[in-house]
């Protein structure tokens, strides 16, 4: 998985299922038969969600065509419906309420992050002090989801927080270094682990009281991206801050839009009137 230019993510993600396989049949998994992991894969199904199927079927064909390869149909027919449910996303008042409400200071710099220049949590927590570009106000997102780096729009706040946080602990290789026991931030050698920030996402939804489901700390950078079209970015430009390797990634987000319906509307009573220069649209 490393050769292949895997996310570390994925690695942990590809090594669980393939040991929950393991631990099903109670055998290493290169002992199994193609029926058995037909069998694995249908009681899978019934099991858990379409987006819950995705890494494990990714993690199958991989061990059973790279690591032990076998030449089995099963894994050629294996086909999934895409999944056509919306993300869920907040409203700009709703996110900034929630990044006001986070307590621990990291925390809320990095829910800052994610909202104002539309991170992953992997882009996040990879920052490191030299992505900064404060002469260009510009962030640059190194390790991403498919190794494409890109550089996103930095926020005054955002860059006045960045450097408030990183005056706390001077870590020279990480923006958001882990805390680990008996050893101060400013000499971590990991970034902060994904595990915290979603507990301190957790925490702080839980403390306001809301009850939407499927709130993670990636709805901050889907509402990012609609908030980013509702106020007229270019859906190519939103394209390349996103990181997206496909428009169609970001097409999503169209239906998201609150305002894109009402614009459309107003549009369409503006010019399809007949009197388009009476109107100062010619």
């Amino acid at each position: 998985m490393l050769l292949s230019g895997k996310q570390p993510s994925t690695i942990a993600c590809y090594r669980n299922a393939i040991a929950h396989l393991a631990e099903h049949f109670a055998c290493s998994p290169e002992k199994l038969s193609e029926a058995q992991v037909r069998q694995y894969v249908l009681l899978r199904r019934q099991q858990l969600q379409l987006g819950s199927m995705r890494p494990i079927v990714g993690a199958l064909k991989f061990f059973f065509r790279v690591t032990v390869p076998r030449d089995w149909p099963t894994l050629q027919a294996i086909r999934f419906p895409k999944s056509n449910t919306l993300p869920m996303v907040l409203v700009p008042e709703r996110c900034w309420q929630l990044i006001d409400a986070t307590v621990a200071s990291h925390l809320q710099v990095i829910f800052r992050a994610m909202y104002s220049c539309g991170l992953r949590g992997v882009d996040v927590r990879h920052l490191r002090p030299q992505d900064v570009d404060a002469d260009r106000m510009m962030l640059r997102v190194c390790t991403t989801k498919g190794h494409r780096q890109r550089e996103v729009p930095l926020p005054q706040a955002t860059l006045d927080a960045f450097r408030a946080h990183w005056a706390t602990h001077r870590n020279p290789n990480w923006l958001f270094p882990a805390t680990q026991r008996n050893t101060p931030a400013s000499k971590a050698d990991q970034p902060i682990s994904a595990r915290t920030i979603q507990r301190g996402f957790t925490k702080v939804t839980e403390s306001l009281g809301w009850q939407d489901s499927g709130l993670t700390p990636h709805t901050l950078r889907h509402s990012y991206a609609t908030a980013m079209l509702d106020a007229g970015v270019n859906l190519k430009v939103l394209q390349g801050y996103l990181g997206h390797k496909n428009l169609q990634a970001t097409e999503v987000y169209l239906h998201l839009t609150r305002l894109g319906d009402e614009r459309a509307r107003q549009i369409v009573a503006q010019i399809m009137n007949g009197d388009v220069a009476e109107q100062g649209l010619s």
